[in-house]
């Protein structure tokens, strides 16, 4: 572990936003139907301050959508509109954007802005955690810390997902914190007190925004309880127990009151309260989980039914490979958070009946990438960390740069022919290269582009607003 200096700071807010602007820019507004019901939910909660969403049923295409008796709600977990919301209603104050997105639903509802903002300072949030934990805790050379915050951000898809409205953007800076609190509670045994509430808290959010967090939830609370058996002394044991504990209720328990007061019941999840009749496959958890473990695991990693898997679609993560190696001779321990982890919610999305649902990738992968991007940053800090001489050095630079370039451009066209962007082939010119080829393609995939300037107004706000609170602590 080392500690952090300036440059360090100043490149995790570098990296934040730039990446928050990028995927701002690429925010196309509401999509389809399942940012949809997120964003219903949304619209709700702001307006009437209700979870009922019956007057904007729309947007959920009427279909993603839980129903009691004759009201009507979200069938997504409540926490990522829980997260937007804020955005979203003060939003409302903010200036008028300069374009109207071509939002698939509400269109020229100006506060669509707040949405995007969400998502997208979500995601790049998880980016420059995940460049802060490489440099900290593992001691990732820049170059490399770098490298891989980039690779993350613009050569998976959680560029895609930091830039609508699903839950993965939320749900991938909930993991990161999480890892970022266990790994330094690991790093530090005689320091890691104060953290356990937060700890617990952040741990039960993530299954408040994705119900099957509750196996992640699980295997950190089994890896938790031994270190904290074998590592914390006797007289703290307890309150570290307590204090996990009741952190995880905090949040936890905003999920059981949320499906008590919607659906009858603490353990009604909304997802099994849907129409039946349009998603059968929901009726249960053996139904829902029904898909041969090999056949998703084929469209999780590589290709099947429609989906892009992982190294298709991010050639640069077969560095990840030897990476795992390096992580294993370093410390089993980290090798079993990190890589036991991503393979049992790989297992857990691979045996589901949607794990593909129509996006054509891996998206369920999301929130879970910066797990196997550990392993990449190794395996670059690695490669990079004696120069070599003459060709060498060369060949090592053109792979890794090639597999970086295949990754940004996979991602960026499949943006490009996603729902609500629909680039049209048809429309380029016959030359390779030409400025209205060009200007059709960003155009097509940076919609938001001109309104840019309004997340970086709030930015500024915040930053205005942090530094003061920051200083009158200091003062007080």
């Amino acid at each position: 572990m080392i500690s952090l200096d300036r440059r360090d700071w100043s490149i995790c807010a570098a990296l934040f936003v730039f990446v928050s602007s990028v995927y701002f820019a690429t925010f196309v507004g509401v999509t389809s139907s399942n940012d949809g019901s997120h964003y219903a939910l949304v619209r709700a909660l702001v307006a009437s301050r209700s979870f009922e969403i019956s007057e904007y049923l729309s947007f959920t295409e009427f279909q993603d959508y839980s129903l009691n008796g004759d009201l009507r709600f979200s069938d997504r977990p409540p926490g990522t509109a829980f997260f937007a919301a804020p955005f979203y209603a003060f939003s409302r104050f903010f200036p008028e954007p300069v374009v109207v997105l071509p939002s698939k639903h509400d269109l020229g509802q100006p506060a669509l802005l707040g949405v995007g903002a969400a998502t997208a300072v979500a995601a790049a949030a998880a980016v420059a955690l995940l460049y802060l934990l490489l440099r900290k805790y593992f001691a990732i050379r820049n170059f490399g810390a770098v490298m891989t915050a980039l690779a993350l951000a613009f050569g998976t898809v959680m560029w895609k997902y930091g830039s609508v409205l699903y839950s993965h953007s939320v749900n991938a800076l909930l993991v990161m914190v999480v890892l970022t609190l266990v790994v330094h509670i690991l790093r530090t045994p005689n320091q890691h007190a104060r953290y356990w509430p937060l700890l617990g808290l952040t741990i039960g959010a993530t299954v408040l925004v994705e119900y099957t967090n509750f196996i992640l939830a699980l295997f950190l609370g089994i890896f938790l309880m031994v270190f904290i058996f074998r590592n914390v002394s006797k007289t703290e044991r307890i309150r570290a127990i307590l204090a996990l504990g009741m952190g995880t209720l905090i949040s936890t328990g905003t999920l059981l009151a949320y499906n008590a007061l919607n659906f009858g019941g603490p353990f009604e999840l909304s997802t099994f309260n849907v129409d039946t009749t349009i998603w059968p496959q929901n009726e249960n958890f053996g139904s829902d989980f029904a898909t041969p473990l090999l056949v998703g695991l084929q469209g999780m990693l590589f290709w099947g039914s429609e989906s892009q898997g992982l190294f298709v679609m991010t050639p640069i993560a077969v560095l990840g490979l030897p990476g795992w190696l390096i992580l294993w001779k370093r410390s089993p321990r980290d090798l079993l958070l990190f890589g036991g982890l991503f393979v049992i919610m790989l297992f857990l999305f691979s045996k589901s009946t949607t794990f593909n649902s129509l996006t054509n990738d891996a998206r369920y992968q999301t929130p879970f990438l910066s797990l196997w991007f550990l392993p990449v940053a190794l395996s670059l800090d690695s490669l990079f960390a004696q120069p070599r001489k003459g060709m060498a050095q060369i060949w090592w630079f053109f792979l890794v740069f090639g597999l970086l370039f295949l990754s940004v451009r996979n991602v960026f066209w499949h943006i490009a022919l996603s729902w609500n962007y629909d680039l049209d082939a048809s429309q380029f010119l016959p030359t390779s290269v030409h400025a209205d080829n060009l200007i059709y393609v960003i155009s097509t995939v940076f919609p938001n582009a001109a309104n840019v300037w309004w997340l970086w107004w709030l930015q500024g706000l915040a930053f205005v607003i942090g530094w003061g609170a920051w200083k009158l602590r200091r003062a007080t």
